[in-house]
This record gives structure tokens, sequence and C-alpha cells, in this order.
């Protein structure tokens, strides 16, 4: 649940060191644009439209011709929603310009020759039309005959049931239709609106309403996009197939009635070309011909252009041949270009997709210098393993005060390992979050709060039940892209008012892309507050890969890893500072993970890479980048070596005071949490297959227990001098 912003909001693109100028991201913008969804038919209704205006510009069509423009949109606008509602289907149909030809004849033969009242032969005349179309559908659904070719058949056969009609009842139905219904259907005026161009526009509503707010509109769209996967997921597809040419039917046999209604006559002409001028008008729209994209809204624009350029044919008296040929030629082109446009925009987008930007890297510390506080050993090699073999992937873990310890797994299990020697007993699965669980910590109730990727944020009761904490913020206003996920919610901590503190690594990628921003250098990410009562505030945006989070032994403050930034720094969430943001540590050796406070006062993290002088290059050289990302596939970028296993204590002012490593790379080959309970640090890894524990020396434990959240019993602060 989201509400309205917090008082206070920290930006921190100011962390990257670079100018303001450098927010801007062409490349990404032009991408976003290209990935959504209305620019499917965006370039070909655009161009239909100058298309239009030249039409204005450079023939004798002008403003009086506008009545008899709407006109013809109003009924054969009709057929354009018609035939848009079966190519998004996947189908097509050109059969509707032969059914308003049997429903044109058929209404005047029902109230003349037969006797009906007009509006009853009214009425039978629409659903004849369904019945036509619903024939359509039997053969293309149930029989599974190819769309093109039975409506090509069905095309000639009731063109020939239209003459049948006329050659039968043609001395019946040779006087007008005079009658007050049909004039006030075909002439008649509502607020000085003509009633056809109201029916237009309401069913045009109604129609993009149903599309693209309906389960009959998502199932159509579905099956249309991909068959073969609506019918795995349940999706009736051949009685959506059957409906869409059913609708079809219907508002054709609507059309037919309005163009007998207007003219006061029929005949087998009537409707003839017809449907080339729908499918030419729904290809200017964008409607795509290979089904699962379309408007109905943009196929109206396209009819509108259609009649246009037809008028401007009839004003400037060229043959009906021309008419043909200029929408054979149009229908031709923009066919052309829906096939390109469709191919070429989601590669484009993709392509462009990642905008490498440009970050000031500080000075690089040899670590594999033995006199390095950084230098590499081996006190983690020998850390006894629990769940050997087990676990897959334990990020991060938490312990309980009986010493049992919970643990992530890649596969979206928590695992129990019971204490007090959880390296001895052989675990169980605790709980399953269907995500892929990260950072963990207790909350003031005992419950376990789990930062799930790709799902937000959970907490987990004591029956190893998960309920949603969280999983989205309130929309940025003016965003291209939808950033109310969170998408890849990686640590968290709890403060002492009891609110959690998430960081939302990347709004843009998910779980299973984050390297792309290891390569894009973007300040994507961001922390976000989540109350007890579920609202959620984003407290720090643009941040450059924000990670690990603890809150400080003081409560006042929260600490944040920039992954990306090589640096750790302070959030203050209280106080006279409350808003701010402060350096602790900066131009680390390495890419900083989880943070986790220590019992003596200080803090322990974790590198999930290390740096080097490749690295640091590319980062100076966005475009060396942006080329690497167009040019060679994902698993052959160059990136940061993963496989690391450090770990390093700091204090609160960010002095480094002691570094553990495995410097085999055997056992735990990488290190991206560390926990303290009891005289012991736990190790966690996303690439290991077990936990770590190792004793610490007695001189580096205090008697503060960093499990505890900060105010609570059990977490006063021991060692006045070893914090602020």
């Amino acid at each position: 649940m989201a509400k309205k912003s917090a008082i206070w909001k920290a930006d921190a693109y100011d962390l990257t060191g670079t100018r303001w100028s450098e927010r801007l991201t062409p490349a990404r913008t032009l991408s976003d644009l290209l990935k959504k969804r209305w620019m499917e038919g965006a370039v070909p209704l655009t161009l239909a439209i100058i298309l239009s205006v030249l039409v204005f510009v450079f023939t004798p069509v002008g403003p009086g011709d506008a009545p008899l423009i709407l006109n013809d949109v109003a009924e054969r606008g009709l057929l354009a929603i018609a035939l848009t509602i079966v190519l998004i289907g996947g189908g097509i149909d050109l059969s509707i310009g032969s059914i308003v030809g049997v429903t044109a004849m058929f209404s005047l033969v029902a109230s003349k020759a037969w006797g009906l009242p007009v509006w009853a032969a009214m009425i039978a005349a629409v659903l004849v039309g369904g019945l036509l179309g619903a024939v359509n559908g039997f053969f293309i659904a149930k029989l599974k005959m190819r769309p093109f070719i039975t409506t090509l058949v069905t095309l000639i056969a009731f063109g020939g049931v239209a003459a049948a009609l006329q050659s039968a009842f043609s001395r019946q139905i040779v006087s007008p239709a005079n009658d007050f219904a049909w004039k006030l259907l075909g002439k008649g005026a509502l607020a000085g609106i003509p009633i056809p161009w109201i029916i237009f526009f309401v069913l045009l509503v109604v129609a993009h309403v149903v599309i693209t707010r309906s389960k009959w509109g998502w199932w159509v769209t579905a099956v249309g996009s991909d068959r073969r996967s609506a019918r795995r997921n349940g999706i009736p597809i051949d009685w959506i197939s059957f409906s869409t040419y059913l609708l079809s039917g219907l508002l054709a046999g609507l059309a037919g009635v309005l163009t007998t209604a207007r003219l006061g006559r029929s005949d087998p002409q009537v409707g003839q070309g017809w449907e080339l001028v729908a499918l030419t008008a729904v290809v200017l729209g964008g409607v795509s011909l290979s089904g699962g994209r379309g408007s109905v809204l943009r196929a109206a624009v396209g009819v509108f252009v259609v009649q246009v350029i037809l008028q401007a044919t009839i004003v400037m008296g060229l043959p009906g041949s021309a008419n043909t040929a200029i929408l054979a030629l149009a229908l031709l082109g923009f066919a052309i270009l829906d096939l390109k446009w469709g191919k070429y925009r989601a590669k484009t987008a993709e392509k462009l997709k990642i905008d490498p930007g440009v970050f000031k890297i500080g000075p690089l510390e040899n670590i594999m210098d033995p006199s390095s506080k950084w230098a590499v050993n081996y006190r983690a090699t020998d850390a006894a393993p629990i769940g050997l073999g087990r676990v897959d992937g334990p990020e991060d873990m938490v312990i309980d005060d009986e010493g049992s310890v919970y643990c992530p797994d890649r596969r979206g299990w928590i695992w129990k390992f019971q204490g007090p020697d959880p390296e001895n007993v052989k675990g169980e699965v605790w709980a399953r979050t269907g995500g892929m669980p990260i950072g963990m910590v207790w909350d003031q109730e005992e419950n376990l709060t789990v930062a799930v990727g790709g799902m937000g944020v959970y907490r987990i009761d004591k029956e190893g039940t998960p309920h949603l904490a969280a999983n989205k913020v309130k929309r940025t206003r003016g965003q291209l892209f939808d950033d109310s996920a969170l998408k890849f919610a990686d640590d968290l901590d709890v403060a002492p008012d009891g609110a959690i503190y998430t960081s939302d690594f990347s709004t843009r990628v998910g779980t299973t892309e984050y390297i792309l921003e290891l390569v894009e250098f973007r300040p994507n990410g961001r922390i976000v507050r989540i109350d007890k009562d579920g609202s959620t505030d984003v407290v720090v945006s643009n941040y450059l890969f924000p990670n690990g989070i603890a809150t400080s032994h003081a409560g006042d403050s929260i600490l944040i890893a920039s992954t990306a930034m090589f640096r750790i720094d302070r959030l203050w969430i209280s106080g006279p500072k409350q808003g701010q943001l402060e350096p602790v540590a900066t131009d680390l050796p390495g890419y900083p993970d989880n943070i986790n406070r220590a019992s003596d006062g200080n803090y322990w993290a974790t590198f999930v890479a290390m740096r080097s002088p490749m690295s640091d290059l590319l980062v100076k050289y966005p475009k060396v980048r942006r080329r690497m990302t167009r040019e060679l596939p994902t698993d052959s970028w160059a990136v940061p070596q993963l496989n690391v296993s450090c770990v390093f204590k700091f204090n609160e002012q960010g002095e480094i005071l002691d570094v553990i490593w495995d410097g085999t790379l055997e056992n735990y080959p990488m290190i991206t949490s560390a926990k303290e309970h009891n005289g012991f640090l736990y190790l966690g890894g996303v690439h290991n297959n077990r936990v770590g524990k190792m004793k610490l020396d007695p001189l580096q434990i205090g008697d503060i227990d960093p499990r505890k959240i900060p105010g609570m019993p059990g977490s006063k602060l021991a060692l006045e001098g070893a914090v602020r």
C-alpha cells in the first residue's frame, strides 16, 4: 500500500560526482518510448495522419466535405472495429463487405416484402449479419479452416446471396425506404449530432473498453499473440476465435442497416470493396496483421484517413478504379511498414535499453601488497560448514535465541538448521517464498522479515507462513516506465520505530538482470521505508546500486552500501540531520554487499566483487561499455570478478578494523553476508553451497546482541568508546 511522500527525501545523485547533465539518458529514454504498447502503431498512425494533412493541403478537399467524410466513417468505421477485433484475435475477415450487402438488402426485403415492422427488420438484419459471422467462425474455429481462404470464399458466397435477394424481391423493394424509422436512423440527429455518428462513437468506446479492460478482451489478445500459450493457460481458444467472427458479423450487419437508412435503398453493389477500405484503415491505424496487437481507436483514425483520401479522388473527378489502386498501394506500403516496424522496434529498444553513465572513480588500493590492510589471508577457510551440499546460494542468514540458523536458498526456500550446533544437523525447509529470498532480519515481534528479489518484502511468522509486507511504492510522476514495483528488494533492516528500510537496487531491471546495473553505472536504485501499516515511502532516490542496509547502533541512522560506488554512506532517519546523507567509507577496493552490526559496537560488511585495473578502466569510459553491450552477448561482457571471499569490520567513522578472507576460494568462494552471534561469525554467499561458522577472537566480542533492534531489550550499547 502506497501513501503520499514522506516529509523528507534525499537525492543521492550527487554522490556520483558527475554533472547534472549526466542525468540525461537520451538512448534509454528512446528505448522506454519504443517499449510502450501504444508505440506499436505510433509510426504507421503518424504517417497516416501526415498523409491526410497533405491531402487537405494539396487537393480541393476542405471543411465542406467533413459531413460526407464522417457519414462514411460512421458506417465503414464499424467494419474497421470488427476487423480490428478479428485481427487482434489472430484471424482475418474478408467477407465483411459482402455481409454489409446481404444485411442491407435483407433489411429492405424484411420490411417491404415480408411486412415486418421497420425496427424488427433492422434488428433481424443485424442478427443475420451475426449469423453470417457465425458461419465464418464455425468453419475457422471448429473445422480449423484457414481464415484467409475461408473468408475469401464467403466473400463471394455472401455476395451471391445479396444478388439473389435483389433478384427475387426487386419489385417489392424498388420504392425508396421513406418510413419515419428509416429517416430517423439515417438522417436524424441528437443535439445536432447525426445519430449514425453517435452510434459509431458509442460502439467505438465500448469496443475499446472491452478489448483493453475485460477478461474476454485479454483472452482475444492472448489468442492472437500466441495460441499455444493461450491454450496451455486454459483459454478456450475455439470459443474466443468463434466469438470474434460472430461480433464481426453483428457489426457488419449494423453497418448495412445504417447504409440502407442513409441511402433509403440498397442493391448488391452496396458493401463491395468495403473490406479493402477497412483493411487499409486498420493497417494505417497500426493494427498488426500478425495478430495480438492493435487498437480500435487507432483503427478509427485510420478510417478517417482513408475516407479523406477517397473523398479527394471523388472531388478531383478520378475514376473509381483510381480509388482501388490508391487503397491497394496504401495497404501494401503500410503492411510492409507494419512488418518492418514490428521487427526492428523491439530490436532497437533492446539495443538502447542500456545507456552507460559516467562515474568518477577513486584510487585503487593494491590488495596483493602484503603490507596492505586488505591483504589476502586464510582465516575463513576452515569455517565449519552448515548445510553443506544442501543449500544453494545462502545470500544471508539469521540466528535465533536457540542458536538455530535460518538461511535463504535461490530456489525460494528458507532453510532451518536446529541449534545450538547447526553445523551437525541436516536441516529442513522451513518456509517457501516463491521468489529469491536475499536479505533477512528479525523484526520487533520476532517474525523473520525477508527481502525477496522480484516479489518485495515479506514477514514470515513462527509457523513459516509468508505474509506480504510491501511490494510497491507510488509511481513517479512523468516516468516513462512503471517504477512502482519493488523489483529487487535486496537487503533490509528494522529501525527502532518498527519501520523497515530496504534497498531496491534498481527500478529498471529484475533479479536475473543485476549484471546490467554493474555495466550501466546509472543511479537507478532507491531506499524504501515500509511502515508497520504497510505504507511505503521512497526516502532516497537516484542511488547507484544500493545494497547492504544496517540500522546503526544508536538507531538514529542507517548505513547503506553502494555496491557500484565502492562506498558506504549514512542516512540520518531521525534527529536534526534527518534526511541527510553523509559518507562513512569511500574508495573501497571492492564492491560492498551486506552490512550488519557487530557485538562490540562496530559493523561487519562484505564484498561481492573486487575492483581491478580493467574494471576501473571500463568505469571511466562509458562509450566502451555502450559498444560492448550492443555488439557482444551478455556472457561475453567484461564485468567484475564475482568470486571473492572477503569480510571486513569497520567503525562508525569508516576506519577498517579487521579483514578476513578465504584465500583458497574453495570453501567460501563468495561471501555476501557476515553476521555475528554468541562469539561466532556466520558467513553466507549467494554462490556458495554452505553457511560458514567461524570462531571470533575474544578481543573482538562485545556484549551487544547485534540481532536485536537498537533500543530493544538486550541491544543496549555496552562499549561507550566504540560508538559515537
